[in-house]
C-alpha cells in the first residue's frame, strides 16, 4: 500500500501547474496519507485607459495663446508653444513590496490630442495596489539611440555628442523679460558633465511617485496622469528664464536641476 502511494506521489510531482500538500490520518488498519491537489490559478488581468492631462497654473495647457497666461515661481509670465515628452515603465506597487511593471512607453505631443490617451497593450493583474509610479523619459537600458521608429520620425533624438538616446522633454515658449518677449527652450535628456576629465554622461531620467495613487484593479480601469507645467520651474530650484532661457541641452547644471524639480510635476487622479 505505501509503495503504491509513493509511486503515485512521484507521478503527481511531475505534473505542471499544480501544487501538492499532504495531511495524515489513521485508519483502522493502516496509516493513510491523504493528498490534496490545488491548482495554481493566475489572477485575471484587465486593460487600462490612461488619460494624459497637461495643465499650467491649474488650467489646461493651450498652445500659442495671444497673451502670456501662465506664470512661474520667479514671477515671469509665459506662454507655451511646444510640449512633447516621454513616460515609460508604469509600475503598480503592492503593500508587500512587490510590483507589476508595464514595460512600454508613451510619447505625448500637445499638438496631437490622440496622444492624450494611452492604452497599454499589457493588461494588469487584478489586485489592490498602494501606489503607481512611472519613469519620466527612459532609463539607461531603454535610452538607446535610434531604436524607436516613432520617436525617430518625430525627430525626438538626443544628439550623440551629448550622450545620445532620446529627448525626455521639449517644453518651449515665450516669456516676458522686463517688457521684452524672449523665447525659452526647456529641453531635457542625458546630462553631459564636461567639468570632469574624461567627460561623463549621466542617466537623467527620474521616477515619478505621485502621492494618493492607490488603486484597486478588479476590472478595466481608467485614471489620469497630470503634468503641472509650472512645477518644472520650482521646488527645489526656482527657475529664472533669464538665467536658463535656451541652449540647455549641453549644460550639466540645468539638466540636473530639471531632474530634481521633476518629481513634483506629476499627479495621478483616480476616479
Amino acid at each position: 500500500m505505501k509503495n503504491s502511494i509513493k509511486n503515485l506521489l512521484i507521478a503527481l510531482i511531475a505534473v505542471p501547474l499544480f501544487s501538492i500538500s499532504f495531511t495524515s490520518c489513521e485508519d483502522e488498519d493502516d496509516e493513510i496519507e491523504t493528498m490534496i491537489i490545488e491548482k495554481t490559478v493566475e489572477p485575471e488581468r484587465y486593460n487600462l485607459t490612461i488619460n494624459i492631462v497637461n495643465k499650467a497654473n491649474g488650467n489646461g495647457v493651450v498652445l500659442n495663446t495671444t497673451d502670456m497666461p501662465y506664470i512661474n515661481e520667479a514671477g515671469q509670465s509665459f506662454k507655451i508653444t511646444r510640449l512633447r515628452y516621454l513616460i515609460s515603465d508604469i509600475a503598480f506597487h503592492k503593500a508587500d513590496g512587490s510590483c507589476f511593471t508595464i514595460d512600454e512607453y508613451h510619447f505625448v505631443d500637445a499638438t496631437n490630442t490622440t496622444t492624450f490617451v494611452f492604452n497599454p497593450t499589457t493588461a494588469v493583474p487584478e489586485g489592490e495596489y498602494t501606489s503607481i509610479s512611472f519613469n519620466f523619459g527612459f532609463d539607461l537600458e531603454d535610452n538607446q539611440t535610434g531604436i524607436y521608429a516613432d520617436l525617430n520620425s518625430a525627430s525626438f533624438g538626443w544628439p550623440t555628442p551629448l550622450g545620445g538616446g532620446y529627448h525626455f522633454m521639449q517644453l518651449e515658449g515665450i516669456y516676458d523679460s522686463s517688457g521684452t518677449e524672449r523665447t525659452f527652450l526647456t529641453h531635457m535628456g542625458t546630462a553631459r558633465n564636461n567639468t570632469v576629465t574624461p567627460t561623463t554622461f549621466e542617466d537623467n531620467h527620474f521616477e515619478a511617485k505621485p502621492v494618493n495613487s492607490a488603486i484597486t484593479i478588479s476590472g478595466d480601469r481608467a485614471f489620469d496622469i497630470e503634468m503641472n507645467v509650472e512645477e518644472w520651474y520650482t521646488n527645489p530650484y526656482t527657475w529664472d528664464f533669464n538665467v536658463y532661457p535656451r541652449m540647455l541641452m549641453p549644460r550639466y547644471d540645468p539638466q540636473r536641476k530639471l531632474n530634481l524639480n521633476g518629481p513634483s510635476v506629476f499627479t495621478v487622479n483616480i476616479p
